[in-house]
């Protein structure tokens, strides 16, 4: 039923969840899981004298750096757990937009996501990625809370 599961992972308290049930579901149906994990910038800042403030090349750097070892430790951790085909898939960019395209041009059958992830005031603002993507996903969406 389900033999591609996308497990979307960003570091917060959903991430143990969302792993636990992407491993569930993985051994039930014998499914192959990718772990996808966008790193979101945070927005530009005016500056005092109105001009928006460069992203140092250190902080990329370590958004970067924090992104694999998140992923990194996912793999393992669903490895150590019995599943046996895992992939992973990070990219600078909006989460919703990249669970999205990843699900449309990778045929996924099934998304698993926490309800909320790590920033819950831009979440306010423009939407959950969770709401985005049960309304839009071409396929299944298994939401963790």
């Amino acid at each position: 039923m389900y033999k591609k599961i996308l497990a979307a992972i960003d570091g917060s308290v959903h991430t143990q969840k969302v792993l636990d049930t992407a491993i569930s579901l993985a051994k039930a149906f014998d499914s192959s899981v990718e772990i996808c994990h966008a790193i979101c910038m945070p927005p530009m800042l005016p500056d005092l004298m109105g001009a928006e403030v460069a992203f140092m090349p250190q902080m990329i750097e370590d958004l970067e750096k924090n992104g694999k070892k998140i992923i990194e430790d996912a793999k393992k951790y669903l490895e150590d757990n019995g599943v046996k085909n895992v992939s992973t898939f990070m990219d600078i960019a909006n989460a919703a937009n990249m669970i999205l395209e990843r699900v449309k041009s990778e045929n996924f059958d099934l998304v698993v996501l926490g309800s909320r992830g790590l920033n819950e005031f831009e979440g306010f603002l423009m939407g959950s990625v969770s709401d985005k993507i049960s309304h839009h996903a071409k396929c299944s969406v298994f939401i963790v809370r």
